[in-house]
């Protein structure tokens, strides 16, 4: 199964969740205007979403764009708010993000794609959606293969692919 986005090509992605600081976020808000954007699908209890998030925040840490948003969407197993928020902070503190992670409800795959009712399924954790500054889907990419892995060049240059694609001018 590949992810398909139900509402077609050039359909705008949306999502509002609840933001551990307080209140909601919305991929609409202000801060992320003009901005391309990586929506990052995690969950903290997950050892992929984990090298992956290692991999983002050295990348950006190393290599800034200040015309890209990351937004990490967490899907957790705890179902209390206070528990989820907890959780989600300590993972930020422990990988120094320091990009938005919001609680975007469980883990439970079929339960996770009710959050994002624009995709046809939560496949896999993590996911990587690259948006353009219309928040337009223009690629997905599912898993991540670290470092000890023998596709992880592969999957940097792919990285880097994705990231001139959603930063171009259209």
């Amino acid at each position: 199964m590949t992810y398909v986005v139900k509402e077609g090509k050039g359909k705008p992605f949306s999502f509002s969740f609840p933001h551990p600081d307080g209140g909601e976020l919305s991929l609409n808000d202000k801060k992320f205007e003009g901005k391309a954007k990586i929506i990052q699908i995690l969950g903290t209890w997950c050892p992929n979403c984990a090298d992956e998030t290692e991999f983002l925040a050295n990348y950006f840490q190393r290599n800034p764009h200040n015309d890209i948003a990351i937004i990490g969407l967490a899907f957790e197993k705890h179902e209390l708010e206070g528990k989820a928020f907890s959780a989600i902070n300590t993972f930020k503190k422990r990988f120094g993000i320091d990009y938005d992670v919001l609680w975007a409800g469980s883990y439970k795959k079929k339960e996770a794609a009710k959050s994002l009712p624009m995709l046809n399924a939560v496949i896999s954790y993590p996911t990587m959606i690259f948006l353009n500054k219309k928040n337009e889907v223009v690629k997905i990419h599912t898993g991540f293969n670290g470092p000890a892995t023998s596709e992880f060049n592969e999957f940097v240059e792919e990285f880097s692919e994705n990231l001139e694609l959603i930063t171009k001018e259209d």
